[in-house]
């Protein structure tokens, strides 16, 4: 075999595993599954890859998304390590692409919660707002209640405090998605309605209980200066 060949075989695998961002597989009604490295949707229909064959949106039970280059572990452990902006490109890179299908029953919603976080803290604030559309797409109540937590986050940002309000009473139980995420709202809640006494017990309650907390304990303690102040 040449050199030159053997040089156009690697460049040719460098190709495809570049272009192959993910796999995805389809599980039908009947319990029948496939494998896809593109989803090919017109209309209501799935297409296969080549385009010959289709199959109903109606019948597919479950579409599970297996991505090259990111894995929920691998979301887990940057964020955890506050790795936040690479972890924003590498959500960017291989789930946005396929994002527009979340109202499918796919496995994107952990994926798209890990984008919010990532999106919120990282000051996209844009980004954000259309990550938590998309999550109210999946129907999944769990989900839609983390990411309507971070939306009241944003409108409180905003000083839409009244909104923020609103949308924070319509969470059936907020501190079931995160005790110290709910505790941190409340206290800027009272801290922007210049209660500092409640705001400091809602802060200390964080500070006791959840110390190791990787996302809430640093913004716990620039309340607490806050307060303070």
């Amino acid at each position: 075999m040449s050199k030159l060949f053997c040089a156009l075989l690697i460049l040719a695998g460098i190709a495809v595993s570049v272009n192959a961002q993910y796999a995805a597989k389809i599980t039908v009604s009947s319990g029948n599954t496939f494998v896809v490295n593109k989803l090919n949707i017109q209309g209501d229909r799935l297409f296969s890859e080549n385009g010959q064959t289709s199959s109903s949106l109606a019948m597919i039970k479950e579409i599970e998304f297996r991505f090259t280059g990111i894995s929920l572990a691998m979301c887990e452990k940057m964020f955890r390590t506050g790795d936040r902006k690479s972890l924003e490109g590498l959500l960017d890179q291989y789930v946005s692409p396929v994002a527009q299908y979340s109202h499918l029953p796919t496995n994107l919603g952990d994926y798209l919660l890990w984008m919010v976080r990532v999106q919120y803290w990282n000051e996209s604030l844009q980004g954000a707002s259309k990550t938590i559309g998309l999550i109210r797409q999946t129907k999944n109540q769990s989900l839609i209640d983390a990411a309507s937590l971070y939306f009241v986050m944003l409108l409180i940002d905003q000083q839409k405090l009244s909104d923020a309000k609103t949308v924070f009473a319509s969470i059936a139980d907020p501190d079931s998605v995160s005790v110290p995420m709910a505790e941190y709202i409340r206290g800027r809640f009272a801290h922007e309605e210049g209660d500092s006494r409640e705001a400091m017990q809602h802060v200390a309650r964080i500070i006791a209980f959840h110390s190791r907390d990787p996302e809430w304990m640093a913004p716990a303690t620039a309340l607490e200066a806050l307060v303070y102040q």
